[in-house]
């Protein structure tokens, strides 16, 4: 026999009451005399028993009949069996999602997850079957369920020995795809394999703000997936990140820095400052940056002299240090051979060359050498002596055009000149240009100029100048220019034009090279370009087309993959901040093998080239997510059982059930009907 409501069997303390009744005696409340016995002494009665129980058979129907109605209230039944065994207890289908992002990494969080997972371990059943999924910024199913039940022995024991194994990684947290993929998979195998076991998500992860929650705003949860959150605290007060600016239009500006402090963090106090190595002491002359919680600060870092080699810029003042760090290949200013065909040795105030070396003196992104020619010995166009670059000032023959133009097609760049002879040259290098005689601007005896027009700012060599603060070229006037237009169907375009309609600048891609023609000359005597504010810009510009700029390395974080060259990749290592080697093969065109920050070096062609490697900024972000936001987003969030509790919400389960299949309280009302009637009955006969 088994009670559902055990509660309503209070109302047997209700039985009490006609017994109450039953023993109350009333007693006289005063004394009458009489004058008859006025003279007689008194003598009281003596009682055997002070009360009396009259009438037993009514009172028994009248107890009954209310211990009936409290058992009916209680709804008994026949149980079938007295207890249930846990190994009887439907099967769940248990999936673990193990966060291994980097932010895992901070003290105390990595030997909570493992005892929490312990714990869901410890908790399983027989029939239970669980796998193991750890997640960063991508998905890896370390453990997957069985397709039988004599496979799942010994699966807890598995988990636990591939946890020993597993640490945080480097990589960034997106909570919102794990979350999504793992329910979806959980909901989709429950209707393929027809399974009665139960899905349930445990997720452990540390539910840091920067954990990336937005895949699950178009993601619809499943309703039969309920998920377990255990949110991991640490043990550290104060975190803080530090990150390296750069400014696209000023590359070479002073290098700014931005602090950025966690939101639950209790340091405002931060030092940054530039280091060579991790053995490199702290710089204790390092100024004090104060950020409140939950706030970032954008401060200048020069680069002195002494921290030139730097690598790193290394942030101290908090207590987790996994984020402190920032990595910077050092500046390495490439050394870029021009040579100059033709001209004067002696170089004068009006000739080209002078301006140029005005304009490349003060270059810090590229070491220039720059090389005098009069033959096409002099230029020496192949080998390793060959130069990135050939400006050309003087007539060219049919030979040394020919020269030329393999040169440029085996990657190099010819920059022609105005001159008095370029009209004549213009056609052993530009077959499809036609040349007219060299143009003296003028009006009414008075000498007028050209501006230019049409200029092409999508094109590498204006991209620095269009933004509309200066791109204004109306001051910039030009005396004297070569008529040079592309023949219709030419592969030659026009870079930039006169407002009359003639080129004056030109380009034509020769091979892998290319050839830029300039129709005026920019010394003072024939334009104003070598005295505006333009010419350097121009020039940088056209150096950096030739070879590149200063040998910048990409800016990558933890799993992104670097975009190799398109150079041989035959015996390509790639040496990793640990000091571990690997191997590209030759078809690679990406090395995906990013998985820790620092400084990498990539061994191609012979040449040695590095790039760093960072966090993701979102790391940083450590302050707790309120747990609400999961479920505002659809999460279906429910508390944690254990088998016991389990177990006894089975047996309620089947105690209802049973209760509800056998109405044995309609019996009992029935009965306590019968004995009330009855009751009336009897009550009735003495009357």
């Amino acid at each position: 026999m088994g009670i559902l409501t055990p509660l309503y069997l209070a109302g047997l303390a209700a039985l009490s009451l006609p017994l109450v009744l039953h023993l109350i005696r009333r007693t006289p409340r005063g004394r009458q005399m009489f004058s008859s016995l006025m003279f007689l002494s008194p003598s009281p009665p003596r009682l055997t028993r002070r009360s009396r129980l009259d009438h037993l058979l009514l009172l028994t129907l009248r107890l009954t009949a209310l211990a009936l109605l409290a058992f009916a209230f209680a709804r008994p039944f026949l149980r079938e069996a007295a207890v249930l065994p846990l190994a009887e207890l439907p099967g769940r289908r248990v999936a673990i999602l193990l966060d291994t992002s980097a932010s895992m990494r901070r003290e105390g969080l990595w030997e909570q997850a493992a005892a929490k997972i312990e714990e869901t371990l410890a908790d399983l059943g027989p029939a239970d079957d669980v796998s193991l999924i750890t997640f960063d910024d991508r998905r890896r199913t370390v453990i997957d369920f069985s397709d039988d039940g004599e496979s799942r022995a010994g699966k807890a024991d598995l988990v636990r020995g591939q946890l020993r194994e597993l640490k945080p990684s480097w990589r960034a947290t997106r909570l919102g795809e794990a979350l999504a993929a793992v329910a979806a998979e959980l909901d989709t195998q429950a209707d393929v394999r027809q399974s009665s076991a139960e899905p349930q998500l445990i997720v452990v992860s540390d539910f840091a703000r920067g954990c990336q929650t937005e895949a699950l705003q178009a993601f619809r949860w499943p309703e039969r997936v309920p998920a377990v959150l255990h949110a991991l605290a640490s043990r550290a007060a104060s975190n803080a990140g530090v990150r390296l600016l750069v400014d696209l239009e000023a590359p070479t500006a002073e290098p700014r820095v931005r602090v950025t402090n966690a939101a639950d963090s209790a340091a405002e106090q931060f030092f940054v400052h530039w280091r060579r190595s991790e053995r490199q002491n702290e710089d204790s002359a390092a100024p004090a940056i104060y950020v409140p919680a939950g706030q970032s600060r954008v401060v200048r870092l020069p680069r002195p002299e002494t921290a030139a080699a730097a690598d790193r810029i290394a942030l101290r003042g908090d207590d987790a240090d996994f984020d402190n760090t920032f990595y910077v290949v050092p500046p390495r200013p490439r050394e870029l051979t021009v040579a100059w065909l033709g001209g004067n040795e002696a170089v004068t105030a009006e000739s080209p060359r002078y301006f140029f070396e005005l304009a490349v003196a003060d270059d810090t992104q590229r070491k220039i050498n720059l090389r005098q020619a009069k033959t096409a010995a002099d230029l020496r166009l192949n080998g390793a002596e060959a130069p990135a670059i050939v400006m050309v000032e003087s007539a060219l023959d049919q030979p040394l055009a020919d020269a030329l133009k393999v040169y440029a097609e085996a990657g190099g760049m010819v920059v022609p000149l105005a001159t008095d002879e370029l009209a004549a040259s213009v056609a052993h290098l530009l077959d499809d240009v036609q040349a007219g005689e060299p143009t003296v601007a003028a009006q009414d005896g008075k000498r007028s100029y050209q501006m230019l027009s049409d200029i092409d700012f999508a094109h590498p060599l204006f991209a620095a100048l269009a933004n509309p603060r200066y791109s204004d070229f109306t001051k910039i006037h030009f005396w004297r220019y070569q008529p040079l237009r592309p023949k219709p169907g030419a592969s030659t375009r026009v870079l930039a034009g006169f407002d009359n309609g003639d080129a004056a600048i030109l380009e034509r891609l020769i091979g892998r090279g290319r050839l830029v023609a300039f129709t005026s000359g920019w010394q003072p005597d024939e334009s104003q370009l070598a005295l505006s504010s333009k010419f350097v810009p121009l020039i940088q510009s056209l150096l950096d087309l030739a070879a590149g700029g200063e040998d910048q390395s990409p800016a990558l974080t933890v799993g992104e993959p670097l975009s190799l060259p398109r150079a041989s990749r035959k015996n390509a290592v790639v040496e990793k901040p640990d000091g571990s080697r690997v191997s590209i093969p030759a078809d690679a065109i990406t090395f995906a093998d990013t998985d820790m920050p620092g400084i990498y070096r990539l061994y191609l062609d012979g040449e040695e080239r590095s790039f760093a490697v960072n966090l993701a900024a979102a790391e940083s972000d450590t302050a707790p997510l309120e747990l609400d936001t999961l479920e505002q987003l659809g999460v279906r969030m429910f508390s944690p059982l254990t088998r016991a509790q389990r177990a006894e919400q089975a047996r309620q389960q089947r105690d209802t059930e049973l209760e509800s299949r056998q109405h044995l309280w309609r019996w009992l009302i029935v009965a306590a009907i019968g004995l009330l009637i009855l009751e009336t009955c009897l009550a009735g006969r003495p009357a």
